[in-house]
């Protein structure tokens, strides 16, 4: 028995991942000079506010290295901040800067339009459906 790429979810998953995140990384790439795990970072930390290294990698879904050489970067060019835990003083919490949340808020309106644009091929109802499938693989996965 063969695998037929052209239907094997893994296989499409990861070439659809691998494209959107490539075409999605010229919108901050070349205007605002972030990687791909540096804006991985600032997204997650602007949505959740705060985070420890261990939590980005779930949040991120990235190793440990990764997110480590993205943090430094981030904290260099003062989009980062690095705070005491008071709970944990083994691990430190990261949030955004000010200059951070502001370079995230210039983000995300070309963000949000990058997405409708790519959107724009489905109908609401697609999209729906497509939402759901998400979240029936995911839930799936995690359990």
């Amino acid at each position: 028995m063969k695998i037929d790429l052209a239907t094997f979810l893994p296989y499409q998953l990861t070439n659809i991942a691998t494209h959107v995140s490539n075409d999605f990384a010229k919108v901050y790439q070349t205007k605002y000079g972030l990687n791909i795990p540096q804006w991985r970072i600032l997204a997650n930390l602007a949505q959740y506010g705060q985070s420890n290294a261990k939590d980005l990698c779930a949040q991120a879904n990235m190793d440990k290295s990764t997110v480590s050489r993205a943090v430094k970067v981030l904290i260099d060019k003062g989009l980062v901040k690095s705070e005491l835990n008071a709970q944990d003083k083994r691990a430190a919490l990261l949030v955004l800067s000010k200059v951070g949340q502001s370079l995230y808020e210039q983000i995300a309106p070309d963000a949000l339009n990058w997405e409708k644009q790519l959107l724009s091929t489905l109908t609401n109802e697609e999209y729906e459906v497509l939402v759901s499938i998400f979240e029936k693989l995911n839930n799936n996965l995690k359990a």
